[in-house]
C-alpha cells in the first residue's frame, strides 16, 4: 500500500471520527459531544463584547448624520415657505411670525408654516434678512460650529430669487 493512500485513509478516518463526535454519535463519554456542540459562555461573552463595541463606535456618527439631515430638510422647508410668502405678498418676511400668522400684509394667503421650527439640537432657526438666508444662528450653543451660519459646512438656504437672472417660481399656491 502506498504512503499517499495510507495518509488519505488516516485523514478520512479522522474526519469521520470528528463528524461522528460532532453529530453526537460517539459511543464513549457523553461529555465529549457537549463540549463540541454550541458556544461556551466565554465565546458568547466575547461575541457580545464585539457587538457592543461596534454599536458604540457607530452610534455617534449616525446620530450626527440624522440631525444634519433633519436640519437640512427644515431649512429647505422654511426657504420654500419664504418664497411662497414673497410670491403672494411681494415682500420678504423679517420674522417667522409673519409666516405663521396674518400680520395684515396684503396678499397673505394662510399659514406658510404651522409653527416656528426648532433645530434638532434645540433652539430655533434664524432669518438672515440682509443675506436673504435661513439657517442656524452663529451663537447657537449646542450646534457644532461648522453647521452655523458662516461655518465651513453651514446648513442654510438662500431664499432670494432674482427674476432678472432667469430664476422662476415653481410653487403651487
Amino acid at each position: 500500500m502506498s504512503t499517499f493512500f495510507k495518509r488519505t485513509t488516516e485523514t478520512f478516518s479522522s474526519y469521520r471520527q470528528i463528524r461522528s463526535i460532532a453529530n453526537g454519535e460517539c459511543q464513549g463519554d457523553a461529555d465529549i459531544s457537549n463540549t463540541i456542540r454550541g458556544m461556551t459562555l466565554i465565546q458568547l461573552l466575547i461575541l457580545m463584547t464585539i457587538v457592543i463595541v461596534i454599536f458604540a463606535l457607530s452610534f455617534p456618527p449616525w446620530r450626527e448624520y440624522r440631525r444634519v439631515s433633519e436640519a437640512d430638510i427644515d431649512v429647505e422647508t422654511i426657504a420654500i415657505a419664504v418664497k411662497k410668502y414673497f410670491k403672494h405678498t411681494q415682500r420678504y418676511p423679517t420674522t417667522f411670525d409673519e409666516l405663521i400668522t396674518d400680520s395684515g400684509v396684503k396678499g397673505w394667503r394662510g399659514n406658510y408654516l404651522e409653527s416656528t421650527p426648532e433645530t434638532p439640537w434645540g433652539g430655533t432657526y434664524v432669518l438672515h434678512v440682509d443675506a436673504y438666508k435661513v439657517g442656524i444662528s452663529k451663537s447657537h450653543p449646542r450646534v457644532p460650529t461648522k453647521y452655523r451660519l458662516g461655518g465651513i459646512s453651514e446648513i442654510s438656504r438662500v431664499y432670494h430669487v432674482d427674476v432678472r437672472l432667469g430664476e422662476k417660481y415653481f410653487f403651487a399656491d
